[in-house]
């Protein structure tokens, strides 16, 4: 993901009747897109100085959906944000097809179709100020990857983007939906040690995502440092390796927790 367009109003997006189809691959990025990566603009308030101050200036509430595909609205209200995928919003932001959504969030020259709301273009440039925030934080650079504490957020909001991106894999994927289909009830913290903590919730078959610690989770996920969160999030750690070394640990119940990281390893395939 770059950034929203400055020039919100174009509607020369796509020519008069054409509908593209949309592909299983296509959908479940768009739905990691808006389900996953989107919400961690409520995280973003809590972990970053400057978005705190934008946010704490925003009251309102933008949608951004495909018709016929997913949608999200960001509400903005009392330094907060919030995610929710139903109810109105003040400013609504239309995509076509699933394929120009993701297209946006991969760094291309997409406009969206505004249906409402035109009017509030300063909400629409401190959200863009917040998307390149969030996207510095998901693709660093080496500089700023040099800085312990940036490190750690990189590797809080990666983490959560790429646990809350398994349910897209739960629902939409075949593979994914036959994994998820055996999944028991349960909860996982993952612990990064010296780092943050995220948890996530499954009960019968939902997954929700949490940061922060959990009370008596079913199953407690264990890395070792920062330095190997980040190599796990970039996909450069041979899992089974780290977990005969030590440099992984899980305990509990591990039958959810092999069930569920068989959805969290396919999150690659989709989103990077």
């Amino acid at each position: 993901m770059k950034r929203l367009p400055g020039k919100i109003f174009s509607t020369a997006l796509v020519k008069a009747g054409v509908v593209e189809a949309t592909t299983e691959r296509d959908l479940i990025r768009a739905h990691m897109h808006l389900h996953a990566v989107l919400p961690r603009l409520a995280d973003l308030a809590r972990l970053d100085d400057e978005a705190r101050t934008i946010i704490s200036g925003m009251n309102v509430a933008i949608e951004f959906f495909v018709p016929g595909g997913p949608k999200v609205v960001l509400h903005f209200k009392n330094s907060s944000v919030q995610a929710v995928r139903t109810g109105k919003a003040d400013v609504c932001l239309m995509f076509p097809t699933c394929k120009l959504l993701n297209d946006m969030f991969d760094g291309k020259k997409v406009t969206p179709i505004p249906i409402k709301g035109v009017h509030r273009m300063g909400d629409l440039k401190k959200l863009t100020r917040l998307t390149d925030i969030l996207t510095r934080y998901l693709k660093p650079s080496k500089s700023e990857m040099a800085d312990k504490e940036f490190r750690a957020k990189h590797v809080e909001l990666s983490l959560l983007v790429g646990l809350a991106a398994t349910e897209a894999i739960a629902t939409i994927e075949a593979k994914g939906r036959r994994v998820a289909s055996h999944m028991p009830s349960g909860s996982i913290l993952y612990h990064v040690k010296g780092g943050p903590k995220a948890h996530v919730i499954v009960e019968n078959g939902k997954i929700e995502v949490f940061p922060g610690d959990f009370k008596d989770p079913t199953t407690t996920i264990e890395i070792r440092d920062v330095d190997l969160a980040v190599d796990l999030v970039k996909g450069e750690v041979d899992t089974f390796a780290a977990n005969g070394s030590g440099d992984i640990k899980a305990s509990g119940g591990l039958s959810l927790a092999d069930e569920y990281n068989a959805l969290f390893d396919r999150v690659g395939l989709y989103l990077s």
